[in-house]
């Protein structure tokens, strides 16, 4: 009687621990998985894509209307045959309005392909320190149907600009390309995805231009440089001739101005004052200054005071003009916008 109750005690030990114990060393597979597997996992799928260009033209870079227009070769390396990014990749900043692809061929263990394209890129300018502006323009290629997960683009080497490549007014140079990735906050309406963002690769390509010269400078200022040379030489005639005294100032002012409107219409809508605004500033505020020192002029000699009113001449001459200089100077070095 002592023996079976021994043996039932016996077995019912073996049930309550040792089972318990097998359990735990019999894993599920799926719970082991190694994460650097995982991962590997998932960019299976990927493929990596080798990108360059050759820029020949840049044409129409327009400040005011934010554009600019490009001529270039690009090319592609990949391996494998599940992508054809010659003919999927797009301009994330602009229109490709012409796209002449070339046979594919192989490079070596790469599928290679070129293309000629023709686009307008938009660009928003900064021309705040206009006409001393210096600008950095970019080329963003994305793959218009796969993410980042499926393509991913490669700086390749050998991309550069011809040496025929020029902008009127700066000086053209092409910067180090660039690859990242680049977020759209949406899901396209594709709910069932469980996605609710798209991750795309981006190549980049900037391309700095920057002003060497004050030609544009002095093309552009040159009409209200000659207006406050005329208000200020408006001095030099008598105060009571005034015809001609105050004729050169009121005609100054508007010749100022003009030139004020012209430049405006060359540059976009913004609410910043611009250097180019407050350099024909500048010049309306020291004409306007002359005409009123010539009303103050005048009241001295109907007062008889003339030798009070030739001093304030010849004196308003010089001091608005080294105002006026040093005024431009200082915009110019620094920025006030």
């Amino acid at each position: 009687m002592l023996g079976k109750i021994i043996r039932s005690l016996a077995l019912f030990l073996l049930v309550v621990f040792a089972v318990p114990a097998l359990a735990q060393t019999t894993t599920d597979p799926a719970a082991t998985t190694d994460p650097a597997a995982t991962t590997a996992a998932a960019t299976a799928g990927q493929v990596e894509v080798y990108a360059g260009a050759y820029i020949l033209r840049l044409t129409n870079v327009s400040p005011r209307d934010g554009t600019f227009d490009v001529d270039m070769w690009v090319w592609f390396r990949w391996k494998g045959n599940s992508v054809n990014p010659v003919e999927t990749f797009e301009l994330a900043n602009g229109i490709i309005t012409n796209r002449l692809p070339n046979p594919q061929t192989m490079d070596g263990d790469f599928n290679y392909a070129t293309a000629r394209v023709q686009a307008t890129v938009y660009h928003q300018f900064d021309v705040r320190r206009f006409p001393m502006d210096n600008h950095v323009i970019e080329l963003e290629f994305e793959d218009a149907n796969l993410t980042e997960n499926q393509l991913i683009y490669i700086a390749d080497t050998g991309t550069s600009l011809d040496p025929g490549v020029s902008v009127a007014g700066w000086d053209v140079a092409l910067l180090e390309p660039s690859v990242k990735s680049h977020v759209y906050d949406t899901d396209y309406g594709m709910h069932a995805t469980g996605e609710s963002a798209a991750v795309y690769s981006r190549f980049t390509l900037p391309v700095s231009l920057e002003r060497t010269s004050y030609g544009v400078l002095f093309k552009s200022f040159w009409i209200s440089l000659l207006s406050v040379v005329l208000g200020l030489l408006a001095f030099l005639v008598k105060a009571d001739d005034l015809d001609a005294r105050f004729g050169m100032g009121v005609g100054s002012i508007f010749a100022a101005s003009a030139n004020s409107f012209v430049i405006s219409d060359s540059l976009p809508q913004t609410t910043m004052v611009t250097l180019a605004e407050q350099i024909n500033l500048i010049a309306v505020g020291v004409i306007f200054l002359s005409v009123f020192i010539s009303i103050w002029s005048l009241r001295l000699r109907y007062k008889e005071q003339e030798d009070a009113s030739l001093a304030l001449d010849r004196w308003a001459m010089l001091i608005l003009g080294v105002v006026y200089v040093a005024l431009n100077v200082l915009v110019m070095l620094v920025d006030l916008s």
